[in-house]
């Protein structure tokens, strides 16, 4: 057996400053390391070596300097490295970087690929479904547990989902991307690097992969980035250290009284949705919103991308269009109709398998080939970024993930404002390419009024079952109180990590979260210690939320957590040691012990937080 595993060789987001002054990026002198999810998929590769035929080969694509990367992962057991270089290449988007990788791959005819979930300096997860896509393969994302079936013809894993966790069988060849849980982090020691340092990379070039140079680069890439934003920090950074835990429960809720009235200030009074003029015959510039759906019904990030489309539609004068990936329900038809959908395409998956599957994919991308609509909007979840990966690549067309915004600039473009390492940019990307596809973060969007009684037109979508090897669901298990689907929404937001000391203290602060309606959120650690469903977990390889008030208990404060609260409202933070770096992206710390000062916090916060949760 042969398995690829494709590597990212990124700079350490963390050591990155920022000249906010002259607006720009200093990278220089910034270390680099192989990818953390990368690592892992390398670490399970190894792991599923059972005879001296088997064969882990690491492909990486960059400059020179990512063959450091490549020696690392030949020090932890792979047998080969190859390093994708040239000039030719710079300036790739996803797509560019995906045709290079697929082109390389199918030289090597892998039986299994691996890649990790995403790259920390892009957060995205499109490079590993739009490869997959390019060579014709299944994929499957988000995946916490990579197992071989007994005959080693096809794997078996568990796939992380907003609701829970999918049982997931696929035959070989197919492509895997690995997430957190699915190996042990491992890091080579002295003796297996210098091993290492003796094996060199295998060289390719652009042109040994195709003849035609406008493939790759900026020339073969549809998305380009505007002038860059630089986010200037807005954390207050008061720190009590001494007072008593009453003295400073009244200290910060007064504090954060006056805070919340400021940032209302700032943004203006929130206006109440209103219902937004609806341009149904307009078929050209059509906005395309592919729902998001749960076992509850329509996700609320649904309602928040149709609100987006029809503000839009303001400007382009056309119809929304909802594609309900689902089989057809008169009720969520007229949700959908209610919140802003002029017409409802029906794509029955029922018969042919998931969402994140060949044969969905392919249905859509016919669709949209037939229509070619101005832009098509997904959810940036497990499901829509797969969907919109495998869409951009099957009809070569720029995707920009898990943006923040959009606009409409004065020539009719329309600009999609990601942010970027670590939230500390944002950047405005625009397409060459129609429609435009963009994934959207949830929760960071406002819904319009609902519209009871509003009605959208019915289309069925055709679909078929392709002819090879398909994703295949097996079993699929929901959380129960789906605490993990309320997070993204969650307008009061209390985040545990290891400091609370024990699960049984972790049930204890919990406690007090939902006595005043805030949702749990968590650390990487906190998974790992398997105190709470990965669900719950923000930073990098988990959400983004929002919330007006997040309030920190025993959190260190590593940049993969703080990352996921670029956009909160305002930040408290409890900890015992002064030099927890969570204080400095805090507008509020307390120094001391959580059983001290969080039930006194809490008391002097309860109308604050009840008023803001509903509860």
């Amino acid at each position: 057996m042969k398995i690829a595993l494709c590597m990212k060789y990124v700079p350490i987001l963390s050591r990155i400053q920022f000249d906010y002054e002259a607006k720009t990026i200093i990278r220089e002198g910034v270390p680099s390391e192989v990818n953390p999810f990368d690592l892992l998929g390398l670490v399970r590769a190894v792991e599923l070596k059972n005879s001296p035929d088997d064969e882990v080969v690491v492909i990486s694509m960059g400059p020179p300097g990512a063959a450091e990367g490549l020696t690392n992962c030949v020090a932890l057991g792979a047998d080969r490295a190859v390093l994708i270089s040239d000039r030719a290449l710079a300036g790739s988007d996803t797509l560019a970087t995906s045709r290079a990788l697929s082109l390389a791959l199918n030289k090597e005819q892998p039986d299994l690929i691996i890649c990790g979930r995403n790259s920390a300096d892009g957060d995205t997860g499109q490079v590993g479904p739009e490869t997959a896509e390019l060579m014709g393969l299944p994929h499957i994302s988000h995946v916490r547990k990579l197992d071989l079936s007994d005959d080693r013809k096809s794997v078996i894993v568990e796939r992380i989902t907003d609701e829970g966790l999918q049982t997931m069988q696929c035959d070989l060849p197919v492509l895997v991307c690995v997430t957190e849980g699915v190996a042990p982090e491992l890091y080579p020691d002295k003796e297996q690097m210098e091993r290492a340092e003796g094996i060199s990379a295998e060289e390719v070039t652009a042109s040994d992969l195709s003849s035609d140079m406008t493939l790759f680069g900026a020339e073969g890439s549809p998305t380009w980035v505007d002038e860059i934003r630089l986010v200037e920090p807005n954390r207050l950074g008061v720190l009590l250290e001494g007072a008593t835990p009453k003295d400073a429960a009244k200290q910060v809720a007064d504090s954060v009284r006056q805070r919340l009235a400021e940032l209302a200030g700032d943004s203006g009074a929130t206006p109440e949705p209103v219902a937004l003029p609806r341009y149904p015959d307009g078929k050209e510039k059509c906005i395309w919103v592919v729902a998001q759906t749960t076992s509850q019904g329509l996700a609320h990030v649904t309602h928040e991308i149709l609100g987006k489309a029809r503000e839009l539609t303001q400007h382009t004068k056309s119809e929304v269009v909802a594609v309900l990936i689902a089989p057809q329900n008169d009720e969520t038809v007229a949700a959908l109709a209610s919140q802003g959908a002029d017409r409802v395409l029906v794509l029955d998956n029922s018969g042919v398998g998931p969402v994140c599957g060949m044969a969905v994919g392919s249905s859509l991308a016919e669709a949209v080939g037939k229509e070619n609509p101005y832009a098509v909007l997904f959810s940036a979840t497990a499901d829509g970024r797969d969907l919109a990966s495998r869409l951009a690549a099957r009809l070569e067309l720029g995707l920009t993930g898990d943006a923040m915004d959009l606009e409409i600039d004065v020539g009719g473009r329309l600009v999609q404002l990601k942010p970027a390492l670590g939230g500390n940019v944002i950047a405005p990307i625009l397409s060459k390419t129609l429609p435009n596809l963009v994934t959207l973060r949830p929760g960071l969007l406002s819904p319009t009024a609902p519209e009871p009684g509003a009605t959208a037109t019915v289309e069925q979508l055709p679909v078929a079952p392709i002819a090879g090897p398909d994703v295949r669901l097996l079993k699929e298990e929901f959380q129960e109180d789906q605490e993990g689907l309320l997070l993204a929404n969650a307008t009061v937001v209390m985040g545990v990590g290891m400091g609370v000391g024990s699960l049984e203290n972790l049930t204890k602060v919990q406690e007090m979260a939902r006595s005043v309606g805030a949702t749990l959120a968590t650390t990487r650690d906190v998974i790992h210690e398997g105190w709470l469903p990965q669900q719950l977990q923000v930073g990098i390889s988990g959400r983004t939320i929002a919330p007006t008030v997040y309030l920190s208990v025993g959190i260190r404060g590593a940049f993969n957590h703080t990352v996921g609260l670029q956009r909160a409202g305002v930040i408290i933070s409890i900890n015992q040691n002064r030099r927890a770096v969570m204080f400095r992206s805090s507008d509020f710390g307390i120094v001391g012990t959580w059983e001290e000062f969080l039930p006194p916090l809490i008391e002097q916060l309860r109308p604050i937080l009840l008023e803001l949760s509903g509860a």
